[in-house]
């Protein structure tokens, strides 16, 4: 078959695959979707049909026959960043458990892409929506509200939002980290961040805020506003490290940032953690197995996935909580490797 023109062929019926399989439609139907009731010689001919036509079930139209949308609209900012990634696993699981298949969409942390994304999925007849959202998140909003589906969002979000969110408290888990860093001796702590724009950023920065300054280190408070992807955060970073007051502890506000910041480390011949302390918010699989092996404030992916699809299955079911859930999930502080006490500088000797 020429591929280049096979997007232009008309799609195979049902009805084509019976009919060359000699059984009624209602026959083919069955063995399709895998029911019994049908001889073996016969189902062996439909499936032998529906290989040879190149058959392919469409589900839009299943689902329309049903009157039941099986498809679950999914937008997230950033498919390189490992926690959303983790998120996306966890809901693939609970939503099949139930039925349920994602349609999955990325914005690559972008507003106007996220919109056409939003829009596209929608166009898939979806059943509801989960939302990740990018920075600013009111055209999003208004955009979901008008699609008459359950929705839900998730991580950067607060409970002003006027729908039903789910995410980590940001703030108290950036606080427990910055206390932990002081119970180190750090003083010179820094704090690197993507943008103040997103809530749950914000957050992160006021919990570290609040632990300097209960420590009397309001004049050591150093917020290192980096931007959205590791390529913008590099050279800030890296800048920062090479002055000669640099901090003794960082503080990362994600694991991009985590990226960058390795990066940056290695290129400004820093030792982890005899020269620098790194402390990371989010965790990921690799840190775990990178020497030395990167301490961090691990959010927990599966509680808040299996609460984002409780609140969408309620929804699905029609039963709407009113007012807004609104649910934040504790952090765990997992110290490892490159995380240990300030190094101490000797005094010159005359």
């Amino acid at each position: 078959m020429d591929t280049d023109n096979a997007s232009l062929l008309p799609s195979v019926t049902l009805r084509e695959v019976a009919n060359a399989a000699g059984v009624s439609v209602g026959t083919a139907s069955k063995v399709l979707a895998g029911k019994a009731g049908v001889s073996l010689r016969r189902s062996e001919s439909v499936r032998a049909a529906a290989k040879t036509l190149g058959y392919r079930p469409n589900g839009i139209a299943a689902d329309l026959r049903r009157n039941r949308s099986t498809s679950i609209g999914l937008v997230i900012p950033d498919l390189l960043n490992s926690f959303f990634l983790e998120l996306v696993h966890a809901l693939e699981k609970f939503a099949s458990t139930n039925g349920y298949f994602l349609v999955l969409a990325h914005a690559d942390e972008d507003p106007k892409i996220e919109m056409d994304r939003i829009r596209f999925v929608l166009s898939r007849q979806v059943a509801g929506m989960i939302l990740i959202p990018c920075l600013g998140y009111d055209h999003a909003l208004e955009e979901l509200q008008q699609c008459n589906v359950p929705v839900v969002m998730a991580d950067r979000v607060n409970d002003s939002f006027p729908v039903n969110t789910v995410t980590t408290d940001s703030l108290h888990a950036a606080h427990m980290g910055t206390q932990y860093l002081l119970s180190l001796g750090h003083r010179r702590i820094a704090f690197a961040v993507n943008t103040l724009d997103l809530v749950n950023s914000r957050d992160r920065a006021d919990g570290y805020i609040k632990a300097m300054q209960e420590a009397d280190l309001a004049d050591h408070i150093q917020i290192v506003m980096c931007g959205m992807n590791a390529a913008q955060a590099h050279p800030v970073m890296l800048d920062m490290l090479m002055k000669p007051e640099r901090p003794t502890a960082l503080f990362t506000a994600g694991n991009v940032l985590t990226l960058a910041a390795l990066r940056a480390i290695g290129d400004a011949n820093l030792q982890l953690p005899s020269d620098l302390s790194l402390l990371s918010f989010d965790d990921a699989p690799w840190m775990s197995v990178l020497k030395p092996r990167i301490s961090s404030i691990r959010q927990p992916v599966e509680a808040i996935g299996h609460a984002i699809w409780q609140l969408m299955l309620a929804g699905l079911r029609g039963h709407q909580t009113q007012p807004f859930s609104h649910l934040r999930f504790k952090a765990e502080l997992l110290p490892r490797e490159t995380t240990a006490a300030r190094p101490v500088r000797k005094k010159r000797t005359s």
